[in-house]
């Protein structure tokens, strides 16, 4: 993770009808950062956990958030945040202004791994391909409001039946869910379609913006989650059956991914 590069985008106003898009930070928690004091605001906000854990609060109540965790919250609402564990979280929020009145109260909801690979998707395409000091091009309006879209979509909940559906994508996803071990790598995906892989991958990226390494990664975390909540698989059977032959690479990739080892993250969820 030595890699990360934080963004943040001020003074957007990237506006769709009804909205307009103020701030969007992809950024860790700075010591400063471990302990927020309650307080408000005057736009909206989501806020989205991508790695780490802690306790958000709201007037006052708590609320455990942990890596998939997404917020909203109206103007004016009192919350604040106090870290859980030794590693900063890593967190996306975007500010925004409403033209009507509140749609919404509070809200929270963990995100699925399928919908957070979409968000990380979109982050990663906007760091390789975004010039953050035009921060008001096409391209990074664009990305922006994807993200945005997305957000709002999952808490929307009305809206459910209007999601885009991939057939090819959540085929692959399909596929790995059902194999006993998940593949080591891509090519292994591809040959098992009888596709180039080239090809696959650039059906799948056409389609739903991710590719390959992406729902490889998605679909062994899901796994890891699985096998961590059953206490009588051994991490290295764990490790195993999402594709890796050394437990202790697996462990890495793991803290990369989750922010928490496997055993302290069975440990927190056992």
């Amino acid at each position: 993770m030595n890699d990360f590069q934080p963004i943040f985008l001020e003074n957007l106003r990237i506006s769709i009808p009804g909205y307009s898009v103020l701030r969007l930070a992809h950024h860790r928690h700075t010591p400063k950062s471990d302990l927020i004091e309650e307080h408000t605001h005057s736009y909206s906000q989501f806020l989205l956990y991508l790695r780490g854990q802690g306790i958000q609060t709201f007037d006052g109540e708590p609320i455990p958030v942990s890596r998939g965790a997404l917020l909203y919250f109206p103007p004016d609402t009192t919350h604040g945040f106090i870290k859980s564990m030794k590693s900063p979280p890593l967190s996306l929020v975007i500010n925004f202004k409403e033209d009507k009145t509140k749609k919404w109260k509070v809200k929270n909801k963990v995100l699925l791994p399928v919908r957070l690979s979409e968000v990380e998707s979109i982050l990663n395409q906007m760091i390789q391909s975004v010039d953050f000091h035009k921060a008001h091009s096409i391209l990074a309006s664009s990305k922006i409001l994807q993200i945005f879209s997305l957000l709002f979509n999952e808490l929307d909940e009305g809206n459910i039946n209007h999601r885009a559906v991939y057939p090819i994508t959540e085929k692959v996803r399909r596929l790995l869910s059902e194999l006993p071990i998940i593949p080591k790598a891509p090519n292994e995906i591809a040959q098992i379609f009888e596709e180039d892989l080239s090809s696959l991958n650039r059906k799948v990226r056409r389609e739903s913006a991710l590719n390959l390494g992406i729902l490889l990664d998605e679909a062994r975390q899901k796994r890891s989650y699985e096998g961590l909540k059953k206490e009588n698989l051994s991490i290295s059977k764990i490790a195993w059956d999402c594709g890796f032959s050394d437990p202790n690479y697996f462990a890495r990739w793991f803290r990369k991914k989750v922010g928490q080892a496997p055993r302290q993250w069975r440990e927190g969820n056992s």
